[in-house]
């Protein structure tokens, strides 16, 4: 039996993002292949407690879960500059860390923890998810023969062009530098697959988001809500819903009965009476089955919205901005009416509140479109061809 160890800085149990929802089902597809994991995540990006570790252990998609310190703990102020900050130092000296590029989270003190793991058992394959941590494996003989993989998520270097200090061809070439170290680099989207596949040729795979094919879509009349919007209070959700209730709400009926699910409910007003508030649940699935619409305000941040697969997922039409759709193979016929105006977002929700043809038809595509390039039987098989695994 293969082995994998499987380092996610997240806890995939919680559900309640998109990259979470990347690894959780990564890990289903390994127990399904029957391969063993060996899960190691960090703390502070993680939400970790002795609780939350030993529900994820139940959840027997991992044989082992480290959780890793990003640097030990300062009791001692003169002790730990001598024992650990300055060594560390020296380690970021021979990473060569690049001015203006994206940030590099690979800490002496993660290294040294990572390679104790290498040195107890002979890996197969070992995964990394981030570039922020490709530096786990550079110039590591305790590799050995494991096949290595990074799964990047998304382009780095986009996320941070805004930050300052940013130099747009340090941080791309140093994001292309650490991807390049490994056996294979795995893009969640078509355009990442372009980008990298121009510098890295064969190495890159394209291992779209999945999810299981949820139940089966209800009749447009027997609907709770017409809209539902599924959101994180991260900032480029912050503006997104702040436009969306400023330029587009208004316009609205206020008859339409809108769910609104997330942490971004701790930024919508509970002064809009036809607006439910959810701040969190454990089952999306239900709430997709009540409404008739799902939206997708963005006007910023990169890579595939997970929130929208989930919707076509469902069969539902999909109301969007121009961010909305990327990710998605098919950029038209594909379940989304995409527009960035105000008028015409809102136009494009009524039309399909009144329109029953217009709306099956965009239900239609949407189902369509993600069983064509998300179920988890389309996903499975790229998976099979990546790892070499016969089925």
């Amino acid at each position: 039996m293969k082995r994998i160890l499987y380092f996610f800085p997240l806890n995939p149990v919680d559900k309640n993002s998109g990259s979470r929802t990347r690894a959780l089902n990564l890990l289903k597809y390994f127990k399904a292949r029957d391969l063993k994991v060996d899960f190691i995540t960090k703390l502070v990006w993680g939400l970790y407690t002795p609780e939350t570790v030993q529900a994820f252990r139940n959840s027997g998609l991992a044989e082992n879960i480290w959780v890793m310190e990003r640097k030990p703990v300062k009791k001692n102020p003169v002790k730990y500059f001598f024992s650990y900050k300055l060594w560390h130092i020296l380690f970021e000296r021979k990473l060569k860390l690049v001015k203006g590029s994206i940030p590099n989270h690979t800490t002496l003190n993660l290294r040294k923890q990572f390679d104790a793991m290498l040195k107890r058992e002979q890996y197969d394959y070992i995964i990394i998810s981030y570039a922020y941590w490709a530096d786990l494996i550079r110039d590591n003989p305790l590799v050995g023969k494991a096949v290595t993989i990074i799964d990047t998520h998304d382009l780095l270097a986009s996320q941070h062009q805004n930050d300052v200090g940013f130099d747009k061809g340090a941080a791309l070439g140093d994001e292309l530098r650490r991807v390049a170290q490994f056996d294979q680099v795995w893009a969640i989207s078509p355009e990442e697959t372009y980008f990298f596949g121009q510098f890295l040729k064969d190495k890159v795979k394209h291992i779209p988001m999945m999810m299981d094919t949820p139940p089966v879509v209800q009749p447009l009349g027997e609907k709770e809500f017409d809209l539902v919007y599924v959101a994180t209070d991260n900032p480029h959700n912050l503006v997104s819903s702040a436009w969306f209730f400023k330029e587009v709400y208004p316009l609205l009926s206020p008859q339409l009965k809108i769910c609104v699910i997330g942490p971004i409910t701790e930024h919508v007003s509970a002064d809009y009476k036809n607006v439910t508030r959810i701040g969190f649940v454990d089952d999306l699935d239900e709430y997709y089955l009540k409404s008739k619409i799902s939206i997708c305000p963005m006007l910023s941040g990169t890579g595939v919205k997970v929130k929208v697969v989930e919707a076509m997922s469902h069969g539902l039409p999909v109301v969007c901005s121009d961010r909305g759709v990327d990710g998605l193979p098919d950029k038209t016929n594909n379940g989304c009416l995409v527009t960035n105006d105000p008028q015409l977002f809102a136009d494009y929700i009524q039309q399909l509140l009144t329109n029953k043809s217009l709306y099956e038809e965009i239900s239609a595509q949407s189902l369509a479109s993600f069983h064509k390039h998300f179920s988890k039987e389309e996903a499975y098989k790229k998976l099979d061809r990546a790892l070499g695994i016969s089925k």
